[in-house]
């Protein structure tokens, strides 16, 4: 009897060994999380990502309960369960270190699986990984040479795309009208690695804006997009995706630049000051004279007269961009992590400022 316990308990145990699977430092194609996942553990039951993360002493960050991994196999979102050593949704302030270690628990993935995406479902959201390897150890390590100016993107990883082989090194190419992938030969790169050339503002034939490039986001379709994967599948031609579309890179010169979309356009990059104007700046009031934007040369305050007092929020200007002869100007912003669209759109000779999304959110200008 001893030594039938003796097996049984041995067999167990090896089934148990069997059932995990421990990966240290994996790799992935893109992140903008200021740290690293130092390991994956893989069992039948959960999925536990390990977490080394350097965020500035002082601040804080979040992980939101909508956090989630999504296997490349079959799309489908698994959302965090617990956490040890954070806690979920709620501000983690690093008052004694600027490092912290954690785990996030997850259900378990397929057994084929072989990257997953990370990310924040919640409009909060500003952390992802994307095409994180679980298939085999990295060479991986924290990043700490950006905390004084952490990577600002905001997470947006929409539907995931059945991932082929990294070894067939293939490139997943958009059918634009159904969002389906085909394979073709291409090789991953990031966004830092795109031709100069790229980045800088794009119009068409009328002088609209159609595009602005940085290597950190794309302004497109009136929203701020984040790059989920790019392709260079030629001389000098490449294939985008973002969260909400992708295009190919056709041609690109220092002025011209031939995309393909659901069809052929050809636009032409032109100079940007990145300055705001003179005479948007100053004082900007809501229609219910409770809110207030302030904007100067680099920031943009915005003031909230609540019942709670007032709430100000400090906006750093990225951007700054003319379209249609000055008729309307966009800006994009950033803060703590996320990046707003603005625009000061001209209106009976006079011009009203608008936050992207919020059709009531008016302001016009205070005159002095």
């Amino acid at each position: 009897m001893g030594k039938l316990f003796l097996i049984l308990w041995i067999s167990m145990f090896s089934a148990t060994i069997q059932a995990q699977k421990i990966i240290n430092n994996p790799d992935y194609i893109n992140t903008n999380i200021n740290g690293s996942v130092t390991k994956v553990e893989l069992t039948d039951s959960e999925t536990i990502l390990h977490f080394h993360i350097k965020v500035r002493m002082g601040s804080w960050f979040s992980v939101p309960n909508q956090t989630y991994i999504e296997s490349s196999v079959d799309g489908k979102r698994l959302f965090v369960v617990k956490a040890d050593g954070t806690t979920l949704h709620r501000k983690h302030h690093m008052t004694d270190s600027d490092e912290v270690r954690f785990k996030l628990y997850f259900p378990p993935l397929p057994k084929d699986v072989e990257t997953i995406n990370y990310g924040e479902s919640n409009k909060d959201g500003n952390w992802f990984i994307y095409k994180l390897d679980v298939t085999k150890d990295g060479k991986r390590f924290l990043n700490t040479s950006n905390t004084n100016n952490l990577n600002p993107w905001k997470i947006s990883i929409g539907s995931s795309n059945p991932a082929a082989s990294s070894k067939d090194r293939v490139v997943e190419m958009l059918d634009y009208k159904r969002a389906n992938y085909v394979s073709i030969g291409g090789e991953s790169i990031l966004a830092k690695d795109l031709p100069s050339n790229f980045f800088g503002s794009w119009y068409d034939k009328y002088d609209t804006l159609i595009l602005i490039a940085t290597p950190d986001y794309i302004v497109s379709d009136y929203r701020v997009q984040y790059y989920q994967d790019i392709k260079k599948i030629g001389e000098n031609k490449f294939f985008i995706k973002s969260a909400n579309r992708g295009f190919e890179i056709l041609s690109l010169d220092k002025e011209t630049m031939t995309i393909r979309t659901e069809r052929l356009s050809t636009l032409k990059r032109k100079p940007s000051s990145n300055q705001v104007p003179k005479f948007l700046k100053g004082n900007w009031l809501h229609w219910d004279n409770k809110k207030e934007i302030k904007v100067t040369d680099d920031y943009f305050y915005n003031n909230d007269h609540g019942d709670l007092g007032v709430y100000e929020v400090k906006y750093r200007i990225d951007q700054v961009v003319e379209s249609e002869s000055g008729n309307v100007i966009w800006f994009v912003l950033y803060n703590q992590g996320d990046y707003y669209l603005y625009s000061a759109r001209k209106s009976e000779g006079e011009y009203v400022l608008q936050p992207r999304g919020f059709a009531n959110a008016r302001y016009k200008k205070v005159k002095n």
